[in-house]
């Protein structure tokens, strides 16, 4: 995947901080919808820069589509299959499914906080790479 961003600083030779402005799900028709108070958000990140850009060069930085959407899957679809796994697993009544469901639901998320707080401390989290200029 790639992200047009802003070289904050250069740590050294071969790092840099950059700056990449994360879009929202939704068009930033704010004027239509008011439905989210910030529609971009911008977050500094470590990237790899093995073209020796400088503060204040527009880059295009890389990362890895696969991870993205391995994330993806784990954060939106995984406790949503767990809420229906212990939906219908559950016997009993409509209320007993359903507090199944949503414990299961809650676990999924946990599961999400966890992987996410374990990669943050093993200092896995999502690789840059700046690829090139921006145009």
């Amino acid at each position: 995947m790639e992200q047009k961003a802003q070289v904050v600083r250069r740590v050294d030779d071969r790092t840099a901080m950059v700056a990449v402005t994360r879009k929202s799900a939704c068009s930033g028709d704010c004027h239509t919808c008011h439905g989210c108070p910030h529609p971009d958000e911008t977050v500094v990140v470590r990237a790899d820069n093995l073209i020796g850009a400088d503060a204040g060069d527009q880059v295009i930085v890389e990362s890895a589509t696969g991870r993205v959407l391995r994330l993806a899957m784990l954060l939106y679809i995984m406790p949503l299959v767990l809420f229906f796994a212990g939906y219908f697993a559950a016997g009993g009544g409509e209320g007993r499914r359903a507090l199944a469901g949503a414990l299961a639901f809650a676990a999924g998320m946990a599961v999400c906080v966890l992987v996410s707080r374990g990669m943050k401390k093993n200092h896995r989290e999502m690789h840059f790479t700046i690829s090139r200029f921006a145009e």
